[in-house]
Formats: structure tokens, sequence, C-alpha cells
């Protein structure tokens, strides 16, 4: 039996690896739709005008969600963009649009994850419930992704408030804070970071407010708690905390408590972040996690192994294991778990519903085998079932998933093809 389970642990590393190594030459026809693999965020900010917020948007747009195509010796794409603000009763209070083409001369950054075209827009808005909407078309491919966030801030509308803290970090330009001071938007600080900083905004009374900052490890631990006060002459304030250096270095997630107090009236808010080390992929926002979705390339007893180990040791156990399986140990990087837990994240954001993504059976089959080269999509009216078949024809083989509730609840119930069982 073990035997059996290292064949198929072996069989996924080796998809998995092929799957990189392919992945600059496999066609983008249809595939999961663009939807959520560029990144938007959005960050609401006091104003100096008491009745009005800023709403800071930001639509990054990766290089390798977007179709290149060959034309004169170099890579070209094309694809516009847009950002629209609507109050909940769908009543349009703003909109931004951007028609954008790269172009490059080599391919590796046609398709690469780490070079991004950021666009940015701010709004001024009275204090108020809305739905912010990003809107990303490809013109080469004609793929499109539509990504909904919903900013509710009515409730806010006391003499007393905090807005949602969020970390920025330096990054040359203009993005709505000071000059060259942009949100670190995915929330993880890496290596490159100079200085992370808390930043904080609210409105408050003129006069004397304290801000308490809590920071724990993911286990709960603490490992920084400062107070702070301060004047105002004005009824809003916005204040920079720069982490020290031996917070920022323990871990790879953590959670930030801030606590607004002025006089009697308190108001709290937190924010997690995750950390980036040497060993670990980017993509990985806490250990614990990372351990318990690798239960799809372990064998059992490897997994039980790590899983039972003390918090050093499994540490150890996770970058040995990596480690022996790095496609290029002359670099920093870890191409294979870069791919494996970005598959990860990927299901996390994509596929969550009432478990998380990774653990779901879309999750399980993005992350052992890729993006689909196909989907067909079916729906019964009468019954609301819908269904979903993920061709994969590289390795020949399809899985069919239902959703027999109409909540995005998909099963996978045909893991056959051919009738040979996978």
């Amino acid at each position: 039996m073990k035997k059996y389970y290292i064949t198929i642990s072996c069989v996924f590393l080796y998809i998995l690896s092929m799957d990189y190594a392919f992945s600059q030459n496999r066609s983008r026809d249809k595939k999961i739709p663009m939807l959520r693999q560029y990144t938007f965020s959005t960050f609401p900010v006091a104003d100096s005008n008491s009745d009005s917020i800023r709403i800071l948007s930001y639509l990054v747009v990766p290089n390798k969600v977007l179709k290149f195509v060959k034309k004169s010796g170099s890579f070209e794409t094309s694809y516009q963009a847009k950002i629209t603000l609507k109050k909940n009763k769908g009543e349009q209070v703003g909109r931004k649009s951007w028609s954008n083409t790269l172009r490059t001369n080599d391919y590796l950054e046609s398709t690469s994850d780490k070079i991004s075209t950021i666009h940015f827009y701010e709004f001024k808005v009275p204090i108020d419930d809305y739905v912010i909407t990003s809107e990303l078309f490809d013109t080469d491919s004609n793929e499109s992704g539509v990504i909904n966030r919903e900013i509710k801030l009515k409730k806010r509308s006391s003499d007393i408030f905090l807005f949602k803290p969020f970390l920025i970090d330096s990054f040359e330009g203009d993005w709505g804070l000071k000059t060259n001071e942009i949100p670190i938007i995915t929330n993880v600080i890496s290596k490159k970071s100079i200085k992370p900083t808390i930043f904080l905004s609210g409105k408050i009374d003129t006069g004397k407010y304290k801000i308490d900052i809590l920071i724990n490890s993911s286990n709960k631990k603490e490992l920084w708690n400062q107070s702070f006060e301060i004047y105002s002459d004005s009824n809003h304030f916005f204040q920079r905390i720069t982490l020290p250096d031996n917070v920022i270095n323990k871990g790879l997630r953590k959670k930030i408590y801030v606590t607004l107090q002025q006089g009697k009236t308190k108001k709290k808010e937190t924010l997690i972040f995750g950390v980036t080390r040497d060993g670990f992929s980017k993509s990985i926002a806490s250990f614990n996690e990372a351990v318990l979705a690798m239960r799809y390339i372990l064998v059992d007893d490897e997994y039980k192994n790590m899983r039972r180990s003390k918090a050093e040791e499994q540490e150890e156990l996770f970058l040995s294991y990596w480690k022996e399986r790095d496609p290029s140990p002359g670099t920093k990087e870890n191409e294979l778990q870069d791919e494996y837990f970005s598959r990860v994240a990927y299901a996390n954001s994509s596929f969550k519903g009432s478990t998380d993504g990774w653990r779901t059976h879309m999750g399980e089959i993005y992350i052992k085998f890729g993006r689909p080269d196909d989907i067909e999509e079916y729906s019964d009216p009468f019954t609301r079932i819908y269904q979903q078949r993920w061709h994969y024809y590289r390795i020949n083989k399809y899985f069919d998933f239902v959703d027999e509730s109409g909540f995005g609840d998909y099963r996978l119930t045909s893991p056959f093809y051919g009738g040979n069982n996978w």
C-alpha cells in the first residue's frame, strides 16, 4: 500500500513539474476565466472634509494573465480596464477607465507573475455604503474578469471612527498617500520592503486621543504591544507606525489589533498580514495551513510525521522536502514550491464555500493538475443544477463537478476517464 501512495505522490509531482516546465508553451484558449487572477484592492481613508471620505483603489494586472502575441520580433498585448463606484441602490457616482498596450522582447517577461501594471484611482465621496467594481478585458484573447467589493461606511458616520488599517511600503510614484508611498496590496511583506509601516486614519474630535497596537503571532503569542498618546487640532487623523524588525522576522503570519480611544469611546480594527522568508513561497500566508495543504502530495507516513512534529522540526521537514525537489537549486526561488502554493492560494480565493478553497473538490483538482485546458458548463433551469467538466488534454483526463444546491458548492462526481479510475 505504501508503494502505491508513493507512486501517486510522484505522479502528482511529475505533473506539477511538467505543468511548470510547459506553462510557457501551452495554449490560452478556454481556461478558468481571468476572474480573480488579477488583483483589485480598495482602501477607504479619512478626508479633511468631515462629511466625505477618500476611497483609494488599485487594479494590478500581472503579465501572466494577459495573452501576448508575437509581432515583428517582440511580444505585445492590449487590454482595457475600468473601475466603477456605485451606491448600494445602483446609482453610479464615479468611473475611471484605461486602455493599455504592453510590449516586451523577452518571452519570459510576457508570462511573468512578477511584472505587473498598477492602475490607481481615487474617489472622494460622502460617507455611505458603496459597491466598487473592477473590470479587465484582454482584447487579444477576449477573456474578461470582474471583481466586486462592498464598502460599508454608513454606520461609521458617528463623530469618532477608525478605518481599517493597512500596510504601506515605498514605491516610486503618486499612489494617493505621500509621494512614493503605496499600500502593500497583498498584505504580505517581503524582504524588499523598506520599513513596513501600518497606516491608520479616522475621524475624531479635536484634542487628545490614544492608539493601542497589539501584534500577535499565528499561535496567539504576543509579539508587540505599544500605546501612542497624540494630540490633534483637527477632526481627522493620519498615523504611520513603523514595525520593528524583530517583530517582522518572527513567523510567517501575524495579526494586528488596533484600538482608537478618545474619552470613553473606543473603536477597534484588525489586520492579518504575512511575511516572506527564505525557503518559503510568497504565496504562503500561514505555515500551518501550508503543511495541511501538502496532504495532496505527501504519502501517509510523511504527512503524519510532519503534522505530529514539533514546530522547529516541522519547519525543518518542510524545508528539506521542498529543497530536494527544487528544479533550480542554484537560484533563490523554488519554482515547484511557488507553483504549488500559488495554486493553493488561488483555490482559496476562487473555490471557498463552507470550507477553505483548497479543501474543496475543485480546489483539490486545481492544486494537483493546475488550470484546465478547457471548461464545459451546463445548467438545468428547472432543477437549478449546475455542472462543469474540466478537460486536461495534456494528460488525457477530464473531471466532472456538480452543484446541486445552486450555491457554488461543486462536488466531484466522476473521477473516471474511459473507464479507468484515476
